[in-house]
Formats: structure tokens, sequence, C-alpha cells
């Protein structure tokens, strides 16, 4: 058996894993970077199935091409999964035409994959020819699953995306595996931990009754699927106006329609009945009438309706623009936490309005990683979806485990 790491290595997004046991080949997830629209490596047509642990696009974004070029098998995902991949896929669509990017895929693509999709429920077992799969809840966003493949009496577990304790949003991952011989996890942040959720919940808490009572608006640049939901039920224990814009109207109306995939369905729906929901020019012009939160797309400033905020509320000293989430180098976000300047088509600025960053992630932390794998104990640990991973894995290797990290293109036995 082996595995071909076809993106991820070294880099955060554009994941892709080749599970081949001479028999039968699983790809597990086949996604893009979110700013270049660089893809994985070609695993070729010949799959027997893809095994999707969640929706985001550094996860999802490529599968249509797989059908574009002629592929017809299935696509194995939690049913959320399914249903809120489909939004996002459309929508980067639409973005990559207003870049002048050819999309890999068309529309007909999207609705294929939907066609040859297949659920999967937590805890269930998948039995193929050769091997069985279960997806287990990886506690990244809902739907997000943890895939483990048994096949010749070996076990390898594929975290992808996974967040070992509990947010506002969602409860903690599962994470009791026995007798792993490969681990494959994410390490998005190898380098650092994450402060308690509490601790930065109440810092934006602060920020935005300070903020709003001073007469000014509080900008929440979110990702529409996980840290939408996660703002609108923060910002919902506070009395003030909440606005919510772009792409996680949709995708917050999606999940409420599967409560068993969030920690608190009931608060959630509480929160989103509340908010006003901006769908036209006019109405984002009246959310600007009254010191306000305002919720919006997209979490890296790389589109949506942000922008228009961000040009209407920049030079403002008495505004605050709150970062939440990764930011992949390249992207308008990124550049602002590491230069002090917004940079997006033609505008090329240094806001007055205070601009911070709140690690409310939805990944494990450095300290979490290396106890997942002294609980697991596997024999051997790949590391993936991280930039900065190196270091993590000579710890791991001092520990005494077999610890690497591949690089896009290796191929890895593991009989």
């Amino acid at each position: 058996m082996k595995l071909s790491f076809l993106g991820g290595g070294n880099e955060v997004g554009r994941m892709g894993i080749l599970f081949d046991n001479s028999r039968e080949r699983f790809l597990m997830d086949y996604g893009v970077n979110v700013e270049t629209m660089d893809v994985p490596l070609d695993p070729g047509l010949n799959i027997n199935a893809l095994l999707l642990s969640h929706a985001h696009l550094d996860h999802a974004g490529n599968i249509p091409s797989l059908y574009h070029r002629g592929w017809n098998g299935r696509v194995f995902a939690t049913p959320i999964t399914f249903e809120l991949c489909e939004m996002l896929l459309r929508d980067s669509m639409k973005v990559q035409g207003i870049k002048g990017i050819n999309p890999t895929y068309g529309l007909q693509d999207i609705l294929k994959m939907e066609r040859h999709k297949a659920g999967m429920q937590f805890r269930h077992r998948r039995v193929f020819k050769s091997a069985m799969v279960e997806f287990n809840d990886a506690g990244h966003v809902p739907g997000s699953a943890s895939i483990l493949i048994e096949s010749q009496g070996r076990r390898i577990l594929y975290t992808g995306d996974i967040k070992f304790s509990d947010t506002s949003l969602m409860k903690a991952a599962f994470r009791d595996y026995d007798d792993i011989d490969v681990l494959v996890i994410e390490s998005t942040y190898a380098y650092k931990n994450h402060p308690p959720r509490k601790e930065i919940s109440d810092r934006l808490k602060d920020i935005i009754q300070g903020t709003v009572y001073g007469g000014g608006f509080v900008l929440l640049p979110s990702f529409a699927v996980g840290r939408t939901q996660e703002m609108l039920m923060v910002a919902s224990e506070l009395d003030f106006p909440v606005f919510l814009d772009g792409m996680g109207i949709g995708a917050t109306r999606g999940i409420l329609e599967h409560p068993e995939n969030t920690r608190n369905a009931k608060l959630l729906k509480e929160a989103f009945g509340r908010a006003h929901k901006i769908r036209s020019m006019r109405q984002r012009d009246m959310a600007l009438g009254v010191p306000s939160v305002i919720i919006t797309t997209a979490g890296m400033l790389s589109g949506g309706p942000v922008g228009y905020y961000i040009r209407r509320l920049y030079n403002r000293e008495d505004c605050s623009l709150i970062l939440n989430g990764f930011q992949i180098p390249g992207t308008p976000g990124r550049t602002l936490l590491d230069t002090g300047r917004y940079v997006y088509e033609d505008l090329d600025v240094k806001p007055k309005m205070k601009v911070d960053f709140l690690d409310f992630s939805a990944h494990c932390g450095r300290d979490e990683i290396i106890k997942f794998v002294e609980d697991v104990s596997p024999g051997k640990v790949f590391l993936v979806h991280g930039e900065r991973s190196d270091a993590l894995a000579s710890i791991l290797q001092d520990m005494g485990f077999d610890a690497s990290v591949p690089k896009n293109g290796d191929v890895v036995r593991v009989d």
C-alpha cells in the first residue's frame, strides 16, 4: 500500500492525497490554493472513490475538474458537506470569471458531482472491495470529517482539518482512535498554540462595545462556512445591531437545516433570526447609517462585499476591522497584517481604522497536535497542510515517533 501526496505538502491548502492498495485507489480531498487557484498534482482518472473531508475550497475546489475530464466515480462526504460545497464551488466559478481566470470545470461538472454524491454519517462504516472507510467528526466546520481507512490489516487516519476543543459553533473533534498505523494530520498551526476560546471571544466583545459606543462600525470579514456563524453567535450576545452580508447568509441557512452538525443550533438560529440580512447595495448603504457590527465575506479580504465596506470605512479612526481566520500569503488580508496596507483592485491605502487579528482558529494548535500523536501513538506520522511544520516533526522525532513532512509528489509505502 502507498500514499501519494499530491498537494498540501509544506503549504496550507490545495489538499490531495491518493491511497493505493493495488486493488483500489481512493483520493482524499482535491482542492485548490484559494488565492492563486493552483491545483494539486494529477491523480489520473483511475480512482475508485473520492473521500471528501469538508466543503472548504482548499480541500474540495478542484473535484469538478475530474468530472470535466471524464471521471464517473462517486464522492463520499457528509450531507451538509455536499450542500455547502456546491454553494462554494458555484461562487468560486463566479470569482474566477471576475478575475479573468479560466476555471478547470463548468457548471455541468458541479451538477455531475452532485449526481455522483454518496452520503456518509459519522461513526458508520462503508465497506469497499478491499477496504473499510469510516468518517468521524473533525470539529472544524459543520460536517467536517476525519477519514479512517482500514485495508490489509492496516489502519490509516487522515484528520482533515481538525479542532480538538469546543467553540460556540462546534463540538470538539472525535479523538478515540486506537491501533493507528499511519497518521496524516494537518499542521496549519504547527508553530503556535491558540488562546482559550472564551478569552478571545471576550476580547472581541470588548472591541465591539468600545467601537460601537464610540459611534463606529466593527467590520468582521469572515469565511462563509464556519466562521460567519461563530462571529454571529458571539456578536449576538451583545445588544447591538448586527448586519450579515455575502455568502454567509446562504451558508447559515444550509447549516441550520442540519442542526445535528452544530453544538448549539438553537442559539445559532436565534442569532441568525435577529441579524439584518443585506441583499442589495441600497441595504448596504442603510447598514452604514447606524453604528453596528457587520459580518461579511470574504475572510481573507479577497472579494465579496467586504471591499465595499473597507472603501467606505478605511479612513475612519472610530471603526475597527477584525481579521479572525488564517490569512494565506498573497491575500489582501495577509498583506494588511504584514504591511499595514490594504491592497486590492485599484485601492492601495493605509487604513486609519483600527486593524486587529483575533485567533478564532478552527484548527488544532501545536501542543494539541503533539498530545493527539501521543494518544494515538501511530507507527508513522505525516504532517500536511502547513507552511512551518519541520520544527514540529523534529519534536515528534525526539519523542520517538517516525514523523516527517512530505513534499508534493512524494510517494510513501505504508505496508
